[in-house]
């Protein structure tokens, strides 16, 4: 059991054994903020701050039967999961989660929340029924409003998708175009079919073009600068230039959706064929739109 899934438990148990689901998320949510440590990362969402992989992980602890299959997070089985937690994160839930939240539901939990992590509402769709009109002032402050023309770029390498989403919406990215060449991960968030299901999920677009990416095999034993150099002249020589419709259909696409991210794997840009790709579309006639590698 991933360490994660026992402060889920632990948090379930201290709060007496059931908690609503979305009382559950924001409570998960707030244990990470005193922990200070992303044991889940969250991304704006239709009630404010949601982890995907917290809902996952509500599925695979139901089917070890140590959740029950309710919609609620209800423990299903009797052991004392807080005796798993390390003694920092069990203080953290006696002696500063459940003074502050025990008893605390629905709407006031929402409330709080929402106050206190404005950058969260920005999808919520129970804003206007949660805050009052100077509360509601108070967290658009927080959102980014920009969206003006801009093409960024993005690895998922390190990032849970959660976190990812959260670097998508928190910049208003319209569109992905994944330019992975084989769209397969061993995340398995990642992989295509699932992957789209998140972007769309969240309300913005999909869209692979697979030949604008780079083989697989091609990338194989990168272990120097130089090397990384030579595959990427190759892939402006060899790929690119070659392929002028797939490129027509990028600047088409960015011409529909002015803030669109091109995706891959990789962390680092420097080291992803994406940065050659962004550089070519920005040296295209009137490309003027600026480029942030997130």
């Amino acid at each position: 059991m991933y360490y994660r899934q026992k402060i889920l438990l632990g948090l379930i148990e201290a709060f007496g054994g059931s908690i609503k689901r979305t009382d559950c998320q924001k409570l998960l949510f707030m244990f990470c903020q005193y922990a200070n440590k992303n044991h889940y990362d969250f991304h704006p969402h239709k009630y404010g701050a949601y982890s995907s992989v917290a809902s996952q992980d509500k599925i695979t602890l139901t089917q070890k039967g140590l959740l029950k299959d309710t919609s609620d997070f209800q423990i299903g089985r009797r052991q004392s999961f807080l005796d798993g937690l390390t003694q920092t994160d069990r203080a953290i839930l006696t002696n500063k989660m459940i003074p502050m939240y025990k008893g605390l539901g629905g709407k006031a939990l929402l409330r709080q929340v929402y106050v206190n992590y404005p950058a969260f509402t920005c999808r919520s769709e129970i804003l206007t029924d949660t805050l009052n009109p100077s509360e509601i002032a108070h967290v658009r402050r927080a959102w980014n409003t920009d969206r003006t023309s801009c093409l960024f770029t993005i690895g998922y390498e390190g990032l849970t998708i959660d976190a990812y989403l959260n670097k998508l919406i928190s910049n208003n990215i319209e569109l992905v175009v994944d330019v992975r060449n084989n769209p397969q991960s061993m995340k398995f968030d990642f992989k295509k079919i699932k992957f789209r299901h998140h972007i769309e999920n969240v309300s913005i677009k999909y869209c692979h073009i697979p030949e604008l990416g780079i083989p697989s095999d091609k990338r194989q034993n990168l272990k120097s600068e130089a090397a990384y150099q030579q595959l990427f002249n190759e892939y402006e020589e060899k790929i690119i230039a070659k392929q002028p419709e797939a490129i027509h259909r990028l600047l088409t696409l960015f011409s529909q959706s002015k803030r669109i991210a091109l995706t891959c794997f990789e962390s680092e840009y420097r080291h992803c064929h994406r940065h050659k790709l962004a550089d070519y579309l920005r040296s295209t006639p009137k490309f003027e739109a600026p480029l942030v590698h997130l």
